[in-house]
């Protein structure tokens, strides 16, 4: 009878041991994130996020969230340069309607390839446009990139 328990204590340490291993052996890489504060620019009152997330296919995930706008669209773009220089438009972004727009970015509007590192390398800017109608007034900037 001794035998027999030891053998069965034996049986339930290996059922055990083997129902525990630990599969996470392989690392999974955290996706990178960078969050920038939307600026008024003079006589509005816009402000917000810009957030940039590293997506797994080399694409980046740009999220727009605005503060104290209407419900107005609001065309979005990333621009060349800094906003004091006024840029040329590098990607055009989804418009923010109802304050929020998300665009999934992979290439530049001239269909060259972009992935995260490579908008933080640009050396550009977001620029939040009053509506469809009012496409000269901007109402809201921000530097993005490594250098801002």
């Amino acid at each position: 009878m001794r035998k027999n328990l030891s053998l069965l204590f034996l049986f339930v340490i290996l059922v055990l041991s083997v129902g525990c291993n630990n599969d996470d052996d392989t690392e999974v890489e955290a996706l990178r994130s960078s969050v920038y504060e939307l600026q008024a620019t003079e006589g509005f009152n816009v402000t917000g996020t810009v957030t940039l997330t590293e997506g797994e296919d080399d694409s980046t995930i740009i999220l727009v969230e605005l503060v104290n706008s209407n419900t107005d669209e609001h065309p979005a773009y990333i621009r060349y340069n800094s906003g004091a220089e006024e840029g040329n438009i590098a990607i055009t972004l989804k418009k923010c309607t109802c304050s929020v727009g998300e665009t999934v970015v992979s290439t530049l509007d001239n269909g060259e390839l972009i992935d995260y590192d490579g908008l933080l390398e640009l050396g550009s800017y977001v620029s939040i446009h009053q509506s469809l109608e009012e496409m000269e007034t901007i109402v809201s900037t921000v530097h993005i990139g490594d250098d801002h």
